[in-house]
Order: structure tokens, then sequence, then C-alpha cells
């Protein structure tokens, strides 16, 4: 009796595992980006900005921010814009993914901030201009935390 495994089963079985522990970065960066045109449109409807709001909620934190004053708005709707779609993502990806995206946070971050920037521009050309930098921060710094923080919390939990 012949206990020796298949060359090829084994290949196949440690390609399959390789593929799972390092899962291909376009592919997140897809995942990621289709969980943030979910997200953008529930969060435009409580945080309207830059003027666009897909449907009337009766929650509308902007004008909680804007009662902090227009300059802690842009950066409070900028940070909720982005932390929302990271927030979500955790509970959807995987460990492994998480841990790419956290290996590679700044394209990350960059995926969701520059595709959030073309949208609104390619939807009004003119608020290219409008743009506050307060707003990107917010982006910015909303995604990188979020993603920083998740990530930690659902690999400590996973070695418990």
């Amino acid at each position: 009796m012949n206990n020796e495994v298949p060359s090829y089963l084994s290949e196949k079985i440690l390609n399959d595992i390789k593929n799972r522990l390092n899962p291909n970065l376009k592919i997140i960066l897809i995942k990621l980006f289709i969980v943030h045109l979910i997200t953008a449109i529930i969060t435009l409807a409580i945080c309207p900005q830059l003027g666009f709001q897909f449907f009337k909620s009766p929650i509308n934190l902007m004008n909680i921010f804007m009662a902090l004053g227009s300059h802690f708005c842009d950066f409070a709707c900028g940070t909720f814009f982005t932390a929302t779609s990271i927030f979500i993502a955790l509970f959807i990806f995987s460990r492994d993914e998480l841990r790419v995206l956290k290996n590679h946070r700044t394209l990350a971050v960059m995926t969701l901030v520059l595709g959030s920037i073309g949208f609104f521009v390619i939807m009004n050309p003119q608020l290219f201009f409008e743009l506050s930098l307060l707003w990107i921060l917010g982006t910015i710094i909303g995604a990188s935390i979020t993603l920083e923080i998740g990530v930690r919390l659902q690999l400590s939990a996973a070695l418990k």
C-alpha cells in the first residue's frame, strides 16, 4: 500500500494555503472599494457631504457637527465617511485580508480617499475647488485610525 501523497495534490494544497495566507492585494482593494461604495450611500444619507445626499434620513449628523463649527464639520464628516467603510470592512474581510490591508495601509486609505474625491468631482467638477483640506485630512485620519485599531482588536481577539 502506497501512503505517499501525489505531488500534484501536495502542490495544490500548498498553493491553497499560500493563497489564503497571502491574499491578492488587488482583489482586497477592489473589495474595499465596493464596501466603500455601499457604505458611502448610507453615510451620505446620515451625513450629507459636499452637497450630496442620495436619500433623506431622520438622522442628520451634519447638523450636529455644524453646531460645533464649519471647520469641525468638515473634519468630522470626512472622518465619518471613510471610518464607516473601514469599520464595515472589519466584519466582512478575513483576518488575512485585514493583515494585508494593514500592511498596505497607505494604499488602502488612498483608495478610499481618492475614489471618494474622484466620485465627488465627477458629479460636480466645481467641487474640486471647494474641497476642504480638513475634510481630506478627516478622511485620511478616520480610515487610518479605524483600520489600525480595528485590525489590532480583531487580531488580539483571535489570539484569545
